[in-house]
């Protein structure tokens, strides 16, 4: 026995002290329990022990939450990242889903811009002793590891001049991406400079990596920004209201000479008959002050006669001490890239179609509105891309005629182009900021059928009736002659108020010395 005791005492050493004194409680428990002759006694010593073990544990974990902790505040060694991989899959993997949420979550905002915000948090979580050791442990090692890549990535401060700044929710995937990209394409083409800033909406995917589209677009002349960045401009852009519910903690100095908010989303989505919001959206006065607080004075755009008249309609109190321009910031492109010499070659039925994402608002919630817009008639074709679940949803199942593509499996231009006439209607509640879908349409040269609510914004470029005129509308249209001239019409009003030449008017007239470009006299957003 005593060369027994006197090995586990060597094992003991080489364990270390704390686990050594843990295993040695458990040995005196042992040994009481075989060899004290009275019961009494020895459960009373085993009990002790007991105590004393629940004691010792609870310390150890105590140094171990500590020594994580201190590590996430002070600096660490250099670690490989394939390693730290390893051990946050090794800590993560035992986590359940109601856990995973949270953890996820700030994590993605420590990581993306929100770090004052996220670190108390995280670290209350981790100080939270009725929590899961595994979920507080791997809040602490979230820590850990932004703090080694934000030391990995360090860089020195961008400090230079911009003509244009452009601020927006850069990982969206529909229209405001969509609109981001033509802008920034028809600044660098025109020899602009142009920063960028990816400013996430806090509550939404913050996670999300920016948008291909706009990535694919830095270079020499459109620069990413992040925090740190010491930056001037001609003119600052701020598209996506949402964005600025919540300022990026993590963000360049910017200093521009004049700040635009364009407001492509109304504060909520739709409007009631009684004027009530559904699908609230962005507070004007936490947008206004959270703009101001940063950058100072601002004028604000609407993209389009809707969301004026709803802001005019529905948030004229809130509107006190803004600048809202009269003037629009249309969406824009570049015509010669969507357009289609001459019309779909004919086969003997008329195609119809939209693009747009699949959601409730983006179409019809009336069934026979929707039978009506998209008629199923022998003739007629339906292709539509973008999704088709809400309009199935609405009618129960979809009509034969309909064709439905992913979102993202085709190009648009590529799909416009294999159309006859576009049709877009929408909900009837929904607020249609702009509609990016029927001027893309117009672009390819066609026709395009929309409810009167459009035509403020496109006049002559579109054709407009009720849902239960469509179909007729339609068939007038597969005349030659009245689609050429409907055809020429949609195209003169794109080069005239959405192309790339009426973009850089609008930023000429705002203070941007565009190359080869006189300063226009007047904004150039007014229809």
């Amino acid at each position: 026995m005593p060369k027994q005791i006197k090995n586990l005492l060597k094992r003991g050493r080489r364990i270390g002290a704390a686990p050594f004194a843990a295993l040695s409680g458990v040995a005196v428990a042992v040994l009481a329990a075989v060899l004290v002759a009275d019961r009494t006694v020895a459960f009373a010593v085993v009990a002790a022990v007991a105590v004393l073990e629940l004691g010792l544990v609870a310390a150890m974990l105590g140094r171990l939450l500590a020594a994580l902790k201190e590590a996430s505040v002070a600096p660490a060694p250099e670690e490989a990242p394939a390693k730290a991989r390893s051990r946050s899959r090794a800590v993560l993997a035992p986590l359940p889903a109601r856990k995973l949420r949270p953890l996820k979550r700030w994590t993605a905002r420590l990581n993306h811009g929100f770090s004052a915000t996220a670190l108390p948090v995280m670290y209350q979580y981790a100080d939270n002793e009725k929590g899961t050791d595994a979920f507080r442990i791997a809040m602490l090692e979230a820590i850990v590891s932004w703090r080694d890549r934000v030391r990995r990535e360090r860089r020195e401060p961008i400090r230079r001049h911009f003509d244009i700044v452009l601020v927006s929710n850069m990982n969206l995937l529909g229209g405001t991406t969509a609109s981001n990209a033509e802008e920034v394409k028809a600044y660098r083409d025109a020899g602009l400079s142009v920063g960028l800033l990816h400013q996430p909406v806090f509550e939404w995917n913050v996670g999300r990596e920016v948008n291909p589209k706009i990535a694919e677009l830095v270079g020499d002349d459109v620069v990413m920004l992040g925090a740190g960045d010491e930056i001037t401009c001609d003119l600052m852009i701020v598209r996506f209201p949402p964005s600025l519910s919540r300022l990026l903690d993590d963000r360049p100095e910017i200093k521009p000479a004049r700040t635009v908010l364009l407001i492509n989303q109304t504060p909520f989505e739709a409007y009631g008959p009684d004027g009530s919001g559904r699908h609230f959206s962005w507070d004007v006065a936490t947008v206004r002050d959270n703009l101001r607080s940063w950058v100072g004075d601002s004028t604000w755009y609407a993209i389009g006669p809707s969301v004026r008249d709803t802001l005019q309609r529905h948030h004229a109190a809130e509107l006190g001490g803004i600048d809202l321009a009269e003037d629009y910031w249309f969406g824009s492109l570049d015509p010669d890239l969507w357009r289609r010499e001459g019309p779909r070659e004919a086969d003997g039925t008329i195609r119809i179609g939209r693009h747009s994402r699949d959601h409730e608002l983006k179409w019809q919630t009336i069934a026979e509105d929707l039978r009506a817009s998209y008629p199923d008639a022998e003739d007629v074709e339906v292709h539509v891309l973008g999704g088709t679940d809400a309009p199935a949803r609405v009618l129960g199942r979809l009509p034969g005629n309909w064709t439905g593509y992913p979102f993202g499996s085709v190009a648009p231009e590529e799909f416009l182009h294999g159309l006859d006439v576009a049709v877009y209607y929408t909900a009837e509640e929904y607020v249609e900021a702009f509609g990016r879908s029927p001027m893309e349409a117009m672009a390819a040269g066609l026709p395009c059928v929309m409810p009167p609510r459009f035509e403020p914004l496109f006049g002559a470029g579109g054709v407009y009736c009720e849902p239960e005129e469509v179909e007729a509308v339609v068939r007038s249209l597969m005349d030659p002659d009245r689609y050429r001239e409907q055809s020429e019409r949609s195209l003169a009003t794109v080069r005239e108020h959405f192309s790339h030449e009426a973009l850089l008017r609008r930023v000429a007239a705002l203070g941007v010395r565009v190359p080869g470009l006189a300063a226009a006299t007047t904004e150039g957003g007014k229809r």
